[in-house]
């Protein structure tokens, strides 16, 4: 049987994967948040957000019932904003408005996904610009306080893409929750100065992409923050399957596919973000 575990700051930063590793294996396991009451659904209003290239971006509005902060999530590559919706609608429920948006390419969204690109390459400017307009549109509705917003990003595209904007956006960024995922250097450059932005570090030693565990260890390592927690779910290492593809079927150990393996998952989520000082 899987375990839950998650773990405090370590009191000295280590970085070295191993020593990460075997510091987590001697901390106190604790359990997981009691579930919250069950609510009525936040019903979710579709939008379509215009990119700077004129681009229509799909996304879904859960709005709160009173003011209150924002949080904006971004999917993983082989999945859509759909896999959020859950999370999202327990984030409206507990009084943070949340935008969950359709990456260029994916989805409901317009334009053409192009892979992965390299560091230098346009579509990373791409993709901030048009994360920036779902941002944009975010905090500009009744009720949003514009400076209390947090991210989550689930995977390899989600991961990096909330770390970035979190850098973009440091002032108004409080919260992290990240999946399953990695940055790269600029955003592992933030992580290590960035000590008063709180993060939630979610992995699975089963992930069908490895070497995730290893990279999310060494990013919840990285990060300077004394709040930050590691939430890690042992159990036997998977094969590799490559990388986050359209085509890799939902086995549940990957991002937000998590959430269906381990249902407590979503609460501690939302209890993160509804607890991190604001």
């Amino acid at each position: 049987m899987k375990q839950i575990r998650i773990f405090p700051l370590l009191t000295v930063l280590i970085f070295t994967s191993a020593a990460i590793r075997q510091a987590a294996t001697n901390a106190a396991a604790v359990s997981a948040p009691p579930e919250q009451p069950s609510q009525v659904p936040t019903v979710a209003r579709v939008v379509g957000l215009k990119a700077a290239d004129g681009t229509i971006l799909k996304a879904s509005y859960f709005a709160a019932a009173k003011p209150g902060p924002g949080a904006l999530l971004l999917h993983q590559g082989n999945r859509t904003r759909k896999s959020w919706d859950d999370v999202a609608g327990q984030l409206a429920a507990a009084g943070i408005n949340t935008l969950t948006l359709d990456m260029r390419g994916f989805g409901e969204s317009g334009g053409k996904h192009q892979g992965w690109p390299r560091e230098d390459s346009p579509v990373k400017k791409t993709w901030a610009d048009d994360i920036d307009t779902a941002w944009q549109y975010l905090v500009s509705q009744p009720g949003v306080n514009r400076h209390v917003i947090g991210l989550g990003g689930a995977g390899l595209v989600g991961v990096d893409n909330a770390v970035l904007t979190a850098r973009r956006h440091a002032t108004e960024v409080k919260s992290l929750v990240l999946l399953s995922g990695e940055t790269f250097l600029p955003g592992q450059q933030f992580l290590r100065q960035a000590s008063q932005l709180p993060g939630l570090f979610v992995v699975s030693d089963d992930d069908e992409c490895p070497p995730t565990q290893e990279v999310m260890e060494w990013i919840y390592g990285i990060s300077s923050n004394s709040g930050k927690q590691f939430v890690h779910y042992a159990g036997k290492k998977a094969p590799w399957n490559g990388f986050e593809d359209t085509q890799i079927p939902a086995v549940g150990t990957h991002g937000t596919d998590l959430f269906k393996s381990h249902p407590e998952l979503p609460g501690i989520v939302v209890d993160w973000f509804v607890t991190t000082p604001h």
